[in-house]
């Protein structure tokens, strides 16, 4: 099967495999934090994550809905992530077009914390069958993405994204 270019860093970036299956993108999602944009592999200094990313998806109709998902699945550290993965947020129900502030926030969002290594924090979108479709998870600690898609009848995702973080330094988050 051929890869498509659009999941190819996906790939590298080992979030195919460690937190969803191959997927083909067919969905355009736009991230920013503090009007930075999440491209994957870029690095952000936890100190510019204090607030929640502007999330616009586009590429559908209003009527479409979409559940969004951010995880760090390098918990406590990437060389031996067995709390993986850790829920940093969840909206479902937002309408395509939008941006995820007009979804429903199921889980708020947490500032990425992480204190060994570098994590990955990676972002995903679904597209849902129905309105109110998604059951909030009971813990934020050991989620599991394909776990969660699947009780929820969400299929593959549509569209995803990751950037990394490591521990800031005071000097470092003066930059």
């Amino acid at each position: 099967m051929a890869r498509s270019k659009r999941s190819e860093p996906l790939v590298l970036g080992r979030v195919i495999g460690d937190v969803v299956d191959s997927f083909t993108p067919s969905i355009k999602m736009c991230i920013t934090f503090s009007n930075k944009l999440v491209l994957n592999g870029y690095q952000f200094f936890p100190s510019s994550l204090s607030f929640k990313p502007r999330v616009h998806i586009s590429g559908e109709d209003l009527r479409s809905l979409f559940t969004l998902i951010m995880v760090d699945p390098d918990v406590p550290g990437p060389s031996d992530p067995f709390l993986r993965e850790h829920l940093h947020w969840l909206v479902t129900d937002i309408p395509g077009t939008t941006d995820a502030t007009f979804g429903r926030e199921e889980v708020s969002y947490e500032i990425p914390k992480p204190t060994i290594g570098i994590h990955r924090f990676v972002f995903v979108l679904f597209k849902q069958k129905h309105r109110c479709s998604v059951n909030s998870p009971s813990s934020r600690d050991h989620f599991n993405t394909r776990r969660f898609a699947a009780e929820n009848d969400l299929g593959l995702p549509v569209a995803a994204v990751y950037f990394n973080a490591k521990r800031g330094t005071v000097a470092a988050s003066r930059g």
